[in-house]
Order: C-alpha cells, then structure tokens, then sequence
C-alpha cells in the first residue's frame, strides 16, 4: 500500500501556490506542449467531480498557472519543504500532495476530500461561501486536518491549478 502525504496552506493574505505545467488537453483554444500529458486536465476533472457530489460549481482550470506551479512543486521536492514556494504563482491557497506524482493524483485528491469526514471537520460545509480560517469545527491546520478540503470546496475560489514536480514525487494544486 503507498502512503500518501499531503499538506494544504491557506493564505491569510489570499496567497497560497505551487507550480504546474500548461497541458495539450486545455478546454480553451490555447496549446501549449507539456510534458505532464493530461494529468493537469485528469487533476482538475477530479477536483470537479468531487465538488460537484456536493453540487458545487466547477472551479476553470487555470492554465496560465500550470508552468509556475510544476517549477514550484519542483521546489518543494527538491528542498524536502512543503509550500516552501508558496505565493510565487499568485495564488490564494494551495494544496500539495508528497509522494502522489502523476499516476497518484487521484487518490490524493480523494484523501483531502474525505477529510470532511472527520469528526473535528464537520463545520467546513458551513463556511465555504467565504474564507474564515475561525470558522467552528473546522480546522483548518488541524488536529484533524480540513484544509484540503476547504480549499477543494470553497465556494470563493473559481480557478485551479495544478502541478507536478520534474521529479516525479510531489504534486500541487493552487487555488484562486
């Protein structure tokens, strides 16, 4: 079984990152060659699948990102340091995923979502329409952990990013 780590930042000042590849799959006219494939439309695709099991809007892929936040990710792997890039994209919050890659992002994504499950994290649902890092049963640093989460479903977000690190072990995911 892989273990899977993941780490969600959410900026005080609206700033949270990483960086991501732009992707050949884009929902726009735009093209760009990426060497991540698909897994940048295969990330936010998730993303929006599981936002809309709670009949949230979809959040745009945002695609100007994606090269920011793949050299971001890259970062972090490389200095061993969790959002140690983060706001260097201009985003508002950030999740990260050590040790998914590519072929794990899925699973990730599914692991932040559960975290509404949580006993200590049953009030997120309540506060998605705006950031309230006081907002009751919610943690968002945890114990437990909902940060993930409230990023993934935060009503206040429109646009995602994600990326993946050139060495293959980490991911990122920058909300705005």
């Amino acid at each position: 079984m892989v273990s899977i780590r993941a780490w969600a930042v959410v900026g005080t000042l609206g700033a949270l990152s990483l960086a991501a590849c732009s992707s050949d799959d884009d929902s726009s006219s735009t093209v760009v060659t990426d060497e991540h494939g698909t897994y940048h439309q295969v990330c936010i695709d998730k993303i929006n699948a599981l936002r809309a099991t709670k009949g949230l809007s979809p959040y745009s892929r945002w695609v100007e990102a994606e090269s920011c936040v793949d050299q971001q990710s890259t970062s972090d792997e490389q200095s061993g340091n969790a959002h140690g890039a983060f706001g260097q994209c201009n985003e508002s919050s950030q999740n990260e995923c050590l040790g998914s890659g590519m072929t794990g992002i899925e699973g990730c994504l599914d692991s932040m979502w559960g975290e509404k499950d949580q006993a200590g994290c049953s009030g997120c649902d309540a506060c998605a329409d705006a950031l309230d890092m006081n907002c009751p049963n919610c943690s968002f640093y945890g114990p437990p952990t909902c940060g993930h989460y409230v990023n993934m479903s935060a009503k206040y977000y429109t646009q995602a990013a994600c990326g993946f690190s050139s060495l293959g072990g980490w991911a990122t995911i920058d909300f705005r």
